[in-house]
């Protein structure tokens, strides 16, 4: 399908779910691998695997809001397949001292600062893209990118538990023909004749000083400071990013290994079991034909079913019970992603969009690597059910005073005829 912004502007919403397949399958791959080589072939510590984490995370904290910046002044078609063929870069270093038999934690460290800085490019232009898909629509369009991001990673996740039959390397050359494809797709997503009218307007005038950088991020900040709803969406989804990614990024592979005694096949049908739940949830918004009423309270409350699910998750439940919870886990997350976005697309003018996902992007992973390490500390000096309970109780605390004094509680779905 293709959706014209404006008569200036062509966008192939086909493409672009094309394009968040081949790269999502890349990112399945990366998140099963990544950890497993840290935990499953170094054999590092829990604090170990948290810093590892952090290494890919923090570069979001420092660039994500200028990528934000930059992309809104770049064709994003064009910006975007650059930076896929930058992904190349970090998987050739990992190639190579795998071939090589030189793999070591600091050249894991090293690919997770390189891999993460790209991906801080990557996330506010690639999701201001979707700004151009039908506002009336905005959150089947939403819905959809979610349910492919997901069964795309759960293909990664599935492939990557084969790590022991197929090896590391072909893993990593898959890796690395995703990124190529992804980057050809995107391109034929918003092709270069699709002029950007904040290209032409830049181009039209002076080019970029430092302090009209500074001005325009401020102007991305202003959007949320000056509208109380949207601030507490981003405390909120702040919470989601200290909170559920800390014990998800690190607590999961840890209770595979150390809760249940398994190895990367059972990391990664974890992983499979929580993506389904991704993808149910969001296959069923996008059937659905009106928005919801209240985005709001209902992102809280999914807030609270995550707290509840993790908590039941400390118990270290059997096998038949332990995936149920896992994929409605990654329902209530799916949900939650879904009402997010759809929330920050039909408040934010397109003008705005990329710096305003930045800061949207900067929220949700800035809590991210602080939250995986403190996870990985504390379940190496209090075990791993003490700290899953710790971080249940958290976010159902958040949930409960979001629920008492969050506008977002009684926020109302926007008319979708409302121009931006």
């Amino acid at each position: 399908m293709s959706t014209p912004a404006s008569s200036t502007q062509t966008f192939s919403f086909r493409h672009y779910l094309a394009t968040i397949g081949s790269s999502n399958l890349a990112m399945g791959l990366h998140a099963v691998l990544y950890p497993w080589l840290v935990v499953g072939v170094l054999e590092e510590s829990p604090s170990r695997l948290g810093l590892a984490q952090l290494a890919v995370l923090l570069p979001n904290l420092l660039f994500i809001l200028p990528g934000g910046v930059i992309s809104d002044r770049r064709h994003r078609g064009t910006w975007l397949s650059h930076l896929y063929m930058l992904y190349t870069l970090p998987i050739a270093l990992l190639l190579g001292a795998i071939i090589y038999d030189q793999l070591t934690f600091t050249v894991l460290i090293l690919f997770g600062m390189v891999f993460g800085t790209v991906s801080a490019f990557v996330q506010p232009a690639r999701e201001s893209l979707l700004g151009y898909a039908s506002q009336t629509l905005m959150h089947q369009a939403v819905a959809k990118v979610v349910m492919i991001q997901f069964i795309a990673q759960g293909i990664g996740f599935a492939i990557a538990g084969q790590l022991e039959g197929l090896g590391l390397v072909v893993m990593l050359v898959l890796q690395l023909l995703m990124f190529l494809l992804s980057s050809v797709l995107i391109r034929r997503s918003h092709p270069e004749m699709a002029v950007d009218e904040t290209i032409v307007s830049v181009e039209a005038k002076d080019k970029p000083t430092p302090r009209k950088n500074l001005k325009e991020l401020r102007a991305g900040f202003a959007l949320f400071t000056s509208d109380k709803t949207l601030l507490h969406l981003l405390l909120l989804v702040s919470a989601t990013g200290f909170l559920a990614f800390g014990v998800y990024l690190v607590g999961m592979p840890l209770l595979a290994r150390e809760g249940y005694q398994g190895g990367a096949g059972l990391f990664a049908l974890m992983q499979v079991s929580f993506t389904l739940g991704i993808v149910a949830a969001n296959f069923s918004v996008s059937r659905q034909k009106h928005s919801f009423k209240r985005p709001g309270r209902l992102m809280i409350i999914s807030f609270l079913g995550r707290g509840s699910l993790v908590f039941f998750i400390a118990l270290l439940p059997k096998f038949w019970l332990l995936f149920p919870i896992i994929f409605a886990w990654g329902a209530f997350s799916g949900l939650s992603m879904t009402l997010g976005r759809t929330i920050l697309h039909n408040q934010v003018p397109h003008s705005h969009r990329s710096r305003a996902a930045s800061v949207y992007q900067l929220c949700l992973f800035g809590g991210a690597p602080l939250g995986a390490w403190v996870c990985g500390y504390a379940i190496e000096h209090t075990g791993l059910a003490l700290t899953f309970a710790v971080i249940a109780i958290l976010t159902l605390l958040v949930s409960v005073l979001a629920a008492a004094f969050s506008p977002l509680w009684s926020l109302k779905a926007k008319d979708p005829t409302t121009d931006h």
